[in-house]
Parts: structure tokens; sequence; C-alpha cells
């Protein structure tokens, strides 16, 4: 049977890692769209195939907080135990910014005085929902006031989700004439910037808001997350004031799991070593976000975030994988230097 990779919306950054994944690594990965983090990885634990998934890190306290619940049902419990202890990272992946949206003229300027707003955070069990929630609940001890997702049916995009984030974008620009739909104050929106969505055609009314590292609250927040700039060119039409304005990101990754079953754990080995050959094929020739690894052939794992451990059979093969030395020139390559001065032809 063939693995399977989980990702995210077909028009999104980690649909096309998948795929990059699927014709430079593993012709015989299947690539499979999702909702999000927190459905990647119940598929990768409940789903017979799935063998690789994407997710954003803080995915991880989230279930820590589901099997640690006393008002979680215990049967639950368990199974969120079971998939704590198997969880592993494959390799980290990069950086993905979190944005607070809100009116220009909104008194709310930094992501600190959020309480008691009205937000909006895509749809349950996506990364961006987990990521908000988790952000609001370390701040205030508190649920938010949640919107659920809806689609205006004037919202043009690809694919369903690219719709509803657009939805929301055009009610909270336009709240007196879009007054049939959901009241919000906050969107929050997670991915690598520059986001497609508001790089482009965004409505002008809206600004970002500001991560202050100095408030009482932001060490809690920096346990797990980084701080990160969003940088003013790549979102002209939010009129950012300086160059860039501080925000707060969290770390994307490629998990997989300690499996029952060998011959799966196996395919985890052969990835492994499939991804050391073709790493700099994957940087030359798949989505610009793999020049953002940290890690290269040759250099020491990063360090995971709290929780996360990597598969030992990922570790120890990447661990051996050395740097690809540039094929030599042939013998009787004349450089444009010799062939100048008449040394060859």
């Amino acid at each position: 049977m063939a693995e399977t990779i989980v990702t995210g919306g077909r028009t999104g950054t980690y649909y096309q890692i998948g795929n990059n994944l699927k014709e430079i690594v593993s012709p015989q990965l299947e690539v499979r769209d999702s909702k999000g983090s927190w459905a990647n990885v119940e598929d990768l634990s409940q789903t017979r195939g799935v063998g690789l998934a994407i997710v954003q890190s803080d995915v991880y306290q989230a279930f820590v907080y589901m099997r640690d619940n006393p008002q979680v049902p215990r049967e639950t419990r368990r199974q969120y135990a079971y998939l704590l202890a198997n969880l592993r990272v494959f390799m980290p992946l990069y950086r993905e910014e979190i944005h607070f949206l809100v009116r220009k003229d909104s008194p709310l300027e930094y992501i600190h005085q959020i309480k008691g707003a009205r937000i909006w955070m895509d749809a349950e069990k996506s990364g961006t929902y987990l990521t908000a929630l988790n952000i609001y609940s370390k701040m205030f001890n508190e649920r938010p006031q949640i919107v659920a997702p809806f689609i205006n049916p004037t919202a043009t995009g690809d694919d369903e989700g690219t719709k509803t984030r657009r939805s929301a974008l055009m009610v909270l620009s336009d709240p007196a004439f879009y007054k049939d739909f959901p009241k919000m104050d906050v969107i929050v929106l997670v991915g690598g910037q520059p986001l497609k969505l508001l790089a482009a055609n965004v409505p002008d009314n809206l600004k970002l808001l500001k991560f202050d590292p100095n408030h009482p609250t932001s060490a809690r927040l920096l346990q797990e997350y980084r701080k990160a700039d969003i940088q003013k060119a790549s979102y002209p039409l939010l009129n950012i004031a300086d160059a860039s304005q501080p925000s707060l990101s969290v770390d994307s990754y490629l998990i997989t799991a300690n499996f029952s079953d060998q011959n799966r754990n196996r395919f985890v080995s052969t990835m492994a070593d499939r991804f050391c050959d073709k790493f700099d094929e994957l940087q030359a020739r798949g989505h610009p976000k793999w020049k953002s690894l940290t890690w290269k052939p040759g250099s020491p794992l990063p360090a995971l975030a709290a929780g996360w451990q990597y598969s030992t059979r990922v570790k120890e093969r990447l661990s051996r994988c050395e740097a690809q030395e540039p094929a030599p020139p042939p013998a009787n390559a004349c450089s444009p230097q010799n062939r100048f001065v008449g040394l060859c032809r």
C-alpha cells in the first residue's frame, strides 16, 4: 500500500510542499489536502496508510491540553496520550507568521488588547484555529468569543478555504454593508509571508496588530512562539508604518510516527534516505520555502519545540547525510579566462 502525506488546502504552501516530496523524493507518495494541523495529526494516528503530515508545532501543546483536561472523556484522553507518545518529527520546515487584523479605525493596536473581542480564527481543527485559541488562552486564561466561518456568495476563490477567508475579510472591512453576516473585531491568519490573500486586492482599511515583547503576557507566549517581523514590502496595502512590524511566528513541521507495523517504519527510513539524496534538488526545484530550512546535509538537526522529538530512524539517517560535492568540470573544459588568454579553445 502506498503511503500518504496529509497537507493543507490545495492552494496553500503545505500542499505544494507535499507535491514536491512526491515529485522529487518519492513518486509513490500520495498527496492529500486537508483542513489543517489538528485534523492532520488525527489522520496520522487513525487513518491507515497516512505516514507523513505537515503541522504547526503548537499542535503538540493542544493535544497535551486534551490529554490532561479532566473534562475530556477518559477514553478520548487515553487516545491522545497514546498519540502523543508516538508522534515524531521528520524535519522542521519553515516559520509561519501570525497575522492579527483589525479595521484601521479600531482602538486596538497590540495583540495583548484583544481580550473580549469577537475573533474569527478559521475552521475548527485548522492550524490557524488552534494557534489563535492557544495564544488567547495563554494570555487571558479563558476561551475567546469565536466567530464561526461562513461563506459570502459573492466571495471568489479557488477553493472553499480561500472563499471563507476572503468572506471574513470582506465583512471585517465593511460591516455596515455586510450587516447580515456575523460581526467580528479581529481576524487571525497564519502562514509564511507574504500571504497571497493579503498581498494583493486586500481592503485598504485594515491594519495589523503589533506584538509587544515587554508586556506581562508575552513571556508565556514566547515559550511556544517566536518573535517575528512582518515586512511592509509584503503587504503594501496594509500601510504598515515602518519597514517592518513586530509579530509572532510558529514553526511548521513535517512529522511522522512510531508505527506498530514494521513495513511502515521501513517507509520512514526509506524516505529519510531519499530526502538526504534529493535535498539539493528539493531546494533547487521545489517551493522557495525549502530554502528556509535551517538544516542542510552535514549539519546538526535543529532543536525542536517543547514536547517534540525526532524519529530515531530519521535522526540516525540524516546525521550521516553528507553535503554533495559539485561535479568537477569535464577534463577538456576551457574556462572563459583561459580561452581569453589563448590557453585553450
